[in-house]
């Protein structure tokens, strides 16, 4: 086994590994785009702040890190401790809530909430990288994959004026410009933040994935249907 360029083994690259999720991601942002531009019904899409919809990549994120654990496992990758891996994303996904509850503390400026978030996050993702490599990898390269497109939709779509959720501002936010704006609420939600729920959340449930897929490894299946267990 190897992790450059996420191989496992001859049978396994980055490319077969990430281009169906990520086809598949890019496509529910381009059809929800379309969706709210044209008006189409809740809960189908929804032209809020920050408005959750069913043509959404969130969703995603748990379906494609158990996708991503299964093909590694079958490839013979997984962590050498199990145990050690889920604590690690269990932490890991504790910080990132933490991260969460420290920017939504009015007490603070907006620079120091999103440093603390910064620093908060960036431990939690080290910690996913120690869990599993192989899944941080995956999800990694997967989160860019589907982030970057919806932050250039965002981009389009706050130049535009299209009046959907990637150029919706929360009522009272400060009139500081397209580009400081953009960066704000769009650039680095979508390539930090939500990058990192990709990677968390999709390393969280794929460590328990795994967990299963040991489980059910170890289970006599063939002394049961035989008669001998």
């Amino acid at each position: 086994m190897t992790n450059e360029g996420i191989r496992v083994g001859p049978s396994l690259s980055a490319s077969r590994l990430i281009v169906v999720p990520g086809l598949i991601a890019v496509a529910v942002t381009a059809l929800r785009a379309f969706g709210e531009v044209h008006h189409w019904p809740e809960p189908i899409v929804n032209s809020a702040v920050c408005g959750k919809a069913i043509l959404g990549v969130a969703w995603l994120v748990p379906i494609f890190g158990i996708y991503f654990a299964v093909r590694l496992f079958h490839a013979g990758s997984q962590p050498k401790f199990l145990a050690r891996a889920v604590i690690l994303a269990i932490s890991s996904l504790l910080l990132k809530l933490g991260g969460t509850f420290v920017m939504e503390r009015p007490g603070l400026g907006y620079v120091t909430r999103v440093s603390l978030n910064l620093d908060v996050t960036a431990i939690a993702l080290g910690l996913q990288a120690v869990a599993w490599p192989d899944l941080f990898k995956a999800l990694l390269i997967y989160g860019y994959t589907s982030r970057v497109p919806i932050a250039v939709v965002g981009f389009l779509a706050m130049r535009g004026h299209w009046g959907t959720h990637y150029d919706a501002l929360d009522p009272g936010f400060p009139q500081i410009g397209f580009w400081p704006t953009y960066i704000r609420v769009n650039l680095i939600p979508n390539i930090f933040f939500m990058e990192a729920y990709t990677v968390i959340v999709g390393g969280l449930v794929g460590v328990f994935a795994l967990a299963a897929m040991r489980k059910l490894k170890a289970f006599p299946f063939s002394r049961t249907v035989d008669g001998h267990g």
